[in-house]
């Protein structure tokens, strides 16, 4: 009897996918790089002193319940999210509004709210993009900074809101809906918020004013105060109510100061500074900043993987210009 042996095709299995790369680190070795829902990219960073350059160490707080909050300086100001591109750092700053609802001020009112150590010790700049808001009847506000490479400290800017009286008693006052936009020639990159200051424009009795519309004065943003909720939607950081500040930085602590006026780092700087071959070295005001080289993206300040990498489509290169900013300041009678 003879047998017969059959063989089928073995199956062979498909190949596994290959599993993705892992993320470029974007801090030292080690280091946290996370705070809540907050990255943390190096220079910034928390914990010990390799982890950040000096002058840009944060303080994860974890003593507020979950998430953690991303704070700088004294704890005034609550990081939301820092750009290295954009060299900015968003923040929601606490006791930097002038708000009277519910209070009927005297005709000599005179407000004051000086900015916290967050901004003064540690050299943040308040960025082009943000606005000075006023909201009231016939009330002047200001804002002052110290300007960088002066000793005085000078009103930057101000605007004011007016309303005009009615005839009619139990009208009060009729307000003027259309906002005044007023641009002011202050460089944003050369002066540290110093203090917001709001007084009413003429003597008198203001009852009416004050029970009509309060006065309120706070820094923020631009587009916020069109479209908080957008705005908010940006970051888990965000609450609708607190309007987010911008805020400039720069790398400066430990390194020669450049001459007024010249924005280009020596090669020395560039070396100890921006990390990355594939990044380039601006001085701006005050410090030194770093960017990637047309082409790349990634941290400029780290070398490695975590640098500059890769080269992108053309209709995706940044380019980036270092120039004078000038702030729009809007005041808005509502």
């Amino acid at each position: 009897m003879a047998l017969q042996l059959s063989a089928s095709a073995a199956t062979v299995p498909p190949p596994r996918p290959t599993p993705p790369p892992p993320p470029a680190p974007i801090g030292q070795p080690g280091c946290n790089t996370t705070c809540g829902h907050v990255s943390v990219p190096y220079p910034f960073g928390y914990g010990p002193s390799r982890c950040y350059w000096p002058g840009l160490n944060l303080t994860c707080d974890t003593s507020h319940g979950h998430p953690p909050r991303l704070l700088l300086g004294d704890g005034t100001l609550r990081v939301a999210e820092i750009s290295l591109s954009s060299e900015t750092v968003r923040v929601v700053p606490t006791g930097l509004i002038i708000d009277t609802t519910g209070d009927l001020t005297s005709p000599g009112w005179n407000a004051s709210v000086e900015f916290g150590r967050g901004f003064r010790e540690h050299g943040y700049l308040l960025s082009a993009r943000n606005e000075l808001i006023v909201t009231g009847c016939n009330v002047v506000a200001t804002l002052s900074a110290d300007i960088v490479g002066e000793e005085t400290t000078k009103i930057v800017s101000g605007c004011a809101s007016f309303c005009t009286k009615s005839d009619h008693e139990d009208v009060g006052y009729i307000y003027d809906h259309h906002e005044a936009s007023y641009t002011a020639a202050f460089l944003a990159s050369s002066g540290v918020p110093n203090r917001a200051q709001a007084r009413w424009l003429y003597s008198g009795n203001h009852t009416l004013e004050q029970t009509d519309m309060p006065v309120s004065v706070v820094v923020m943003e631009q587009g916020w105060i069109d479209n908080p909720r957008k705005t908010a939607e940006e970051t888990d950081e965000f609450d609708e109510d607190a309007p987010p500040l911008l805020l400039d930085f720069a790398v400066a602590q430990g390194l020669p100061p450049h001459s007024k006026g010249n924005s280009n780092c020596s090669q020395d700087v560039h070396r100890m500074v921006c990390k990355s071959e594939h990044s380039d070295c601006v001085a701006p005001v005050a410090g030194y900043t770093c960017h990637c080289k047309d082409g790349f993206e990634g941290n400029p300040y780290l070398a490695g993987a975590g640098g500059c990498q890769g080269e992108l489509p053309l209709h995706s290169t940044v380019h980036l210009e270092v120039q004078y900013k000038y702030i729009k300041y809007m005041c808005v009678p509502v």
